[in-house]
This record gives structure tokens, sequence and C-alpha cells, in this order.
């Protein structure tokens, strides 16, 4: 009875969390409401057959299946990871080999606190020329981001800082670091002007450029392309993001893979 209602609790958390109420659970699952409230107060337990059809209908992430499976005490296809497990060092080397080394421009793997796991030459560069060692720390993007030297460097930082201030709200709900960071950052009024920028009578373009000024140098125009693995079922490698800078004009593209010209790029 105690696991049964280890999976109870499990379950209407994350009824809660998808705003669903039992009886809509249910109908999502082709089952009933009672059923459904026998579960979450462990007078039933689940099977494996329903476990596996809650995972598909409800198309939970691999964290929330593994959470759900370990709840309710049955084997867990989905064994838990660490960053440092060999199966998920093995597929940081692919992603590095794979991608990362073969893009030109600056790239990262980050974790969802946006401590960079990985990076390529040009990103030692960049964060080289932006004081920061990468033999000897890893960096934080965000930190980096919001601190007031790289923010003086963005020459359009209100219009650029939207797009910052969305993708933040959105990880907030999820990563414990990151609602701290936007909080923070709102209580130092770095976010100030995004409402009168929101509710403005301009139309929104399709993207925002970062025009980062270089001392000595053109400016850079620069976005970035966001993307992970589309077949993840680990909760470690499903909760990375590789990021991969982007320029956005001849000048940019030439000045950041220029050889030897490292000290100008940032």
């Amino acid at each position: 009875m105690k696991n049964d209602f280890r999976f109870g609790k499990a379950l209407k958390a994350l009824r809660s969390a998808l705003n669903l109420s039992q009886l809509a659970l249910a109908n999502r699952l082709g089952s009933t409401q009672r059923h459904v409230s026998f579960l979450e107060t462990g007078r039933s337990r689940p099977s494996p057959a329903f476990l596996q059809r809650l995972c598909a209908e409800l198309n939970l992430s691999a964290a929330q299946r593994g959470a759900l499976f370990e709840a309710s005490d049955h084997r867990t296809p989905y064994p838990r990871r660490t960053l440092s497990s060999d199966e998920v060092t093995d597929t940081l080397n692919m992603i590095t080999c794979r991608i990362l080394d073969n893009w030109p421009f600056p790239g990262f793997i980050l974790n969802p606190e946006w401590t960079v796991l990985r990076m390529n030459a040009p990103a030692r560069v960049m964060f080289s020329n932006l004081g920061v060692d990468p033999d000897n720390e890893s960096p934080n993007l965000l930190q980096l981001l919001l601190s007031p030297q790289f923010r003086a460097r963005i020459l359009n930082w209100g219009e650029a800082s939207q797009g910052l201030y969305f993708r933040m709200l959105e990880k907030a709900e999820r990563v414990p670091e990151i609602r701290q960071a936007f909080d923070q950052a709102r209580r130092e009024g770095v976010f100030d002007h995004i409402p009168q920028m929101i509710t403005g009578n301009h139309p929104a373009p399709i993207y925002v450029p970062l025009r980062l000024s270089v001392p000595g140098g053109p400016t850079l125009e620069m976005t970035s392309f966001v993307g992970q693995l589309a077949t993840v079922q680990d909760a470690i490698i499903e909760g990375l993001e590789v990021e991969l800078m982007v320029p956005l004009d001849d000048a940019t593209d030439a000045q950041i893979r220029a050889k030897g010209q490292g000290s100008k790029l940032f």
C-alpha cells in the first residue's frame, strides 16, 4: 500500500501540472474516473500496460516517465543515469564530434542551468576574449548574458533582450536556478523595458538579431539556433540543449571565421 500511495501522489501531481481533472485524464486514457481515483488514493495499483499507455497518451518527457515508473515500484525501462555515466559521456562526445566540431562558429552544449558542458574551438575563443578561462571553469552562458559588461556591448539590448526574457520565463517554471536568476534580474531592473515593448504598436519582426560592438572592429550581427536530439529516451540528455551561434551578415561571418583574429572577435 505504501508504494501504491506513492504512485497515487505522483499521478495526482502530474495531473495537476497538466491541468487535467480526473474525468479528463480518464477520458484521455480510455478509462474511468473511478479507476483514476482509486489509483490516486492507493486503492488500485497500476499495471505496466497502464503506465505505458499513460506515458504515451500524455506525451510525457523521459524524466516524467521515469518518475512514474519508479513511484509505481514496477521495473523501469528508464534507468536513472548521471552526467558522468559512460553512456551520457559517449552521447556528449558524439554531439561534440558530429555537430560542434563541424560548426565554424561558437557552439555549446548547455545543461538546464545553462552551464556550458562542451564547447567548440570558436566558443573557446569567444569566452577567452570575454575574460572567462574555459580551461579552469565551466562558463555559465546565462551569467554572461546578464552581466553588465556584456549587456553594455549589445547595441540593441532593448530589442534583443525580449528573446532572453521569454526563454528564461519558460524555463523558470522547471529549473530552480533559472527561476532564481530570472527573479534577481527582474529585481535589478534588467527587464523593466519589456512590458512597454510587448504592448507597443509596432509589428514584431520574425527574429531579432543580436548586434554586438567590437572594439576596433565591425559590429557583429548574430542570432542563435537551439536544438536537441529528436529521439531522446534519457532524462539527463533530454534536459540538454545545443546552442549554435549564427552570423547574419558576411562581415560577421568573415570576422568569426578568420584565423588568428580571435582577440578581435569580442
